[in-house]
């Protein structure tokens, strides 16, 4: 079942947003207590739920305990246990694994006394760069890639080696490389869900501007991995006019200046495959053809500083 939420907005969320909207986002709801659910064996534990717990012959191990908001629960010798999206059943074989080291042959058994309330759903949430983001009801055994089919899978803009899991229950949060699972077929970043997670799917950035000699000049979204040629070919390639062999890619470095960070000659790329001139572009280069062989870099750098569609394209 899904709750739809609205999109996260455009590009990298800020991160007061993110912060604001991953601890708006409930684990679970409440409402008044209910009696152990129809069908038990399938019956997936979250917070507020009622567990007896038995540890036969052993009277002083054998309780009632109540999952706590983080999902876990307290148990002596062990110390905390996550057992949010286990089964009963789940828990005891982990109990008993635990109690080995201090008993023999321990026996666990584990029932829910009084589960949480019907309205108590445990989700994982999906934001930004799905087709449908939201909450969807947490399933047991899921994957990241499984939410994400269930989310409708993901956008053409999609940035898929900046993606990254919050997950709550543990403070956590870790990066995650859908490129690797994609199209590299990496199934060890594929990682397995807990109730609460959050999956945060950015959109992948990187604008450039064409300008000069091309047929139509302006600023371009390129998909991850562009190069010189694509955004030439975005801006419908070099006018009759274009000094071919001469293409500059302007960069914005560190300490704000721009510089010419590479020419390329667009003859070597068509005639000879020469594809050490088709240089990788960055987020808000500037790819600028010249009318020129003989251009001069730095009036061009000179002009380009005060270019006011800089500031508005790139916010710098």
């Amino acid at each position: 079942m899904k709750v739809k939420m609205g999109k996260v907005p455009r590009v990298l969320v800020p991160a007061l947003v993110i912060v604001l909207l991953v601890n708006a986002m409930p684990v679970y709801a409440q409402a008044p207590p209910v009696a152990p659910p129809a069908h038990a064996a399938e019956y997936l534990l979250g917070p507020l739920d009622v567990l007896d717990i038995t540890v036969f012959g052993e009277a002083d191990l054998t309780r009632t305990v109540t999952v706590r908001p983080d999902g876990k629960i307290s148990f002596p010798l062990i110390g905390e246990m996550l057992v949010t999206g286990l089964t009963a059943s789940q828990v005891a074989e982990k109990l008993t694994v635990s109690l080995k080291v201090f008993l023999k042959n321990p026996r666990v058994t584990v029932t829910v006394s009084q589960a949480r309330p019907d309205a108590v759903r445990l989700f994982v949430y999906l934001v930004g760069q799905v087709k449908i983001p939201g909450a969807y009801e947490f399933r047991t055994g899921w994957t990241v890639m499984e939410a994400i089919a269930q989310a409708g899978g993901l956008t053409p803009k999609a940035a898929l080696r900046k993606a990254v899991l919050i997950r709550r229950a543990a403070s956590q949060t870790q990066p995650l490389d859908l490129e690797r699972i994609v199209l590299q077929g990496d199934q060890s970043a594929n990682v397995s869900l807990q109730p609460g997670d959050v999956i945060l799917v950015p959109e992948f950035l990187n604008r450039v501007l064409v300008w000069g000699a091309v047929r139509s000049p302006g600023p371009y979204d390129l998909n991850e991995g562009a190069r010189v040629l694509d955004a030439l070919l975005a801006a419908g390639g070099p006018d009759v006019k274009a000094a071919v062999e001469s293409v500059g890619i302007i960069r914005q470095t560190a300490d704000g200046k721009r510089v010419v960070a590479a020419t390329v000659n667009l003859t070597r790329i068509l005639k000879h495959a020469d594809e050490s001139q088709n240089v990788l572009l960055q987020h808000a280069d500037i790819v600028y053809v010249p009318v020129s062989n003989k251009v001069t870099w730095q009036d061009i750098l000179s002009y380009i500083s005060g270019f006011s569609l800089i500031r508005a394209l790139f916010g710098f």
